[in-house]
């Protein structure tokens, strides 16, 4: 009797000492997760407290100050609203959606008045060019899209086509600039954001010929170097199409010829298909080839 008392004294203090152990675990974790929080170093920073447009000029009510997370603040954010608004309050140049970080780029100079006019940086200029529903890509143009410009013009009793100029900012169509417009619609004028030589490029094709707009995928920024297409080059390619198109008839067969690990292509020529006249088809019984 006396032997289990001391078994279950045993086995009690051994579970005292694992239950006391799991507690401290527990409040040590607890501690480490508090001080990590407690380390973790924030500033503040100014940011929409509503959708901001373009052109919108900005004040107290559009905006609020939140703690960020200092390693992941932009760099350039506002800490201050009385910053970010100034003496004058900025306007919106590119849009902004409600907790995003207020940054310079996307507001104006201070003071500056609304319209396309904030949207033009240094050094650049808007131009507009005359389109019609088939030059103007059916409408499907629209502010803050990038196009390409071809310029056509008549020489020497032919048309020449070339790229006068590539992945230009659509600014606004007709007297529309805002970015939010995503149905099409059938325009007379386009406005880009060009350099002032590239706006005298523009001027001087538009008297000389006709400029038409190749709209561009957004992510696309490529630049192509092709040279100028005329009649005479359409008139080529098409007795190439059409060469090519004969080739694959029956008249005509590939045959590939492998010697090592070289591989050579050969369009080949075949014999007229001989045949022998019958009594129910005369001249129509095909007679195979090698027989």
């Amino acid at each position: 009797m006396q032997k289990r008392a001391i078994i279950m004294l045993l086995v009690a203090l051994i579970m005292g000492g694992i239950a006391v152990s799991l507690v401290n675990t527990a409040i040590e974790q607890k501690t480490e997760q508090e001080v990590g929080v407690a380390a973790l170093s924030v500033t503040p920073v100014v940011v929409a407290s509503a959708n901001l447009e373009i052109g919108t000029r900005l004040n107290e009510v559009m905006l609020k100050v939140v703690d960020w997370p200092k390693e992941a603040a932009p760099e350039g954010t506002y800490a201050t609203i009385e910053e970010a608004l100034g003496k004058e309050p900025p306007v919106v140049i590119k849009e902004m959606r409600k907790g995003e970080a207020l940054l310079p780029y996307k507001l104006s100079g201070q003071g500056a008045r609304g319209g396309l006019t904030p949207r033009i940086s240094n050094e650049m200029r808007a131009m507009t060019i005359s389109v019609n529903e088939v030059r103007g890509v059916a409408g499907f143009v629209l502010p803050g899209d990038r196009v390409d410009v071809l310029y056509t013009k008549s020489a020497d009793r032919k048309y020449v086509t070339k790229s006068l100029l590539q992945n230009m900012l659509v600014l606004g169509v007709d007297q529309q600039t805002s970015e939010k417009e995503d149905k099409p619609q059938i325009v007379n004028a386009v406005t880009l954001l060009v350099t002032p030589q590239e706006g005298k490029m523009l001027t001087l094709a538009q008297k000389a010929g006709e400029l038409t707009l190749l709209l561009r995928n957004e992510a696309d920024v490529s630049v192509s170097s092709d040279g100028s297409l005329s009649t005479s080059d359409i008139d080529r390619i098409g007795k190439k199409a059409a060469l090519g198109s004969s080739k694959g008839s029956g008249n005509y067969t590939n045959i590939q010829v492998i010697r090592g690990l070289n591989t050579r292509n050969y369009t080949v020529k075949l014999a007229p298909t001989a045949t022998t006249p019958t009594s129910e088809n005369p001249g129509t019984v095909t007679q195979e080839r090698g027989k």
